[in-house]
């Protein structure tokens, strides 16, 4: 094989892997460990930095010992998806973001709300049967270690958070009111 082909045959290889890289998910585009100093979070997450212990759910039933409580930062313990009962089979729960669990929120102020998380994972809310669509969603500020916030139209009454597709078994989560 002549030099000139072999680096055509790389590049084609370069070229391919930039693509895949390109349309993988990141949760963050500054991750926080890249910073040279930590950011704070915006204000109304004032909390985020001081996070308590919440092991999530596995199931329904024992949804309601795992409450997440708007303004209240933890540091979650996901379970494999594999031993999660979702309202809401997963269409896949391959690859590297297998995590995850369920989580109750009660509302007591209609209000946006938006739930933040340090890592990548899919936020699903539910008022009883019904998924409640998202109104925004995106990266939070660089260098603060929130990588992923969704923001949700609330009415008062109780909320199923489903998490799935997580990076890491115990990642920063957070519920904060942002408007009424």
């Amino acid at each position: 094989m002549t030099a000139n082909r072999m680096m055509a045959g790389l590049a084609v290889l370069l070229l391919a892997g930039a693509s895949a890289l390109a349309q993988s998910p990141r949760p963050n585009t500054v991750a926080k460990d890249s910073c040279a100093a930590a950011a704070p979070p915006p204000p109304e997450m004032a909390a985020w930095s001081k996070p308590r212990p919440l092991a999530a759910a596995l199931n329904e039933a024992d949804a309601a010992k795992a409450p997440l409580q708007p303004g209240v930062a933890v540091t979650a313990k996901f379970a494999p998806v594999a031993e999660v009962k979702y309202r809401v089979p997963l269409e896949k729960a391959d690859g590297p973001a297998v995590f995850g669990g369920l989580y109750t929120l009660k509302i007591a102020e209609a209000a946006t709300y938006r739930i933040a998380s340090s890592a990548g994972p899919w936020m699903d809310v539910f008022v009883r049967t019904t998924p409640v669509t998202s109104s925004a969603h995106g990266h939070g500020p660089p260098c603060t270690g929130i990588g992923k916030m969704v923001d949700f139209p609330l009415q008062p009454g109780d909320y199923l958070v489903q998490f799935s597709e997580s990076l890491t078994p115990d990642p920063e989560i957070m519920g904060v009111k942002l408007s009424r």
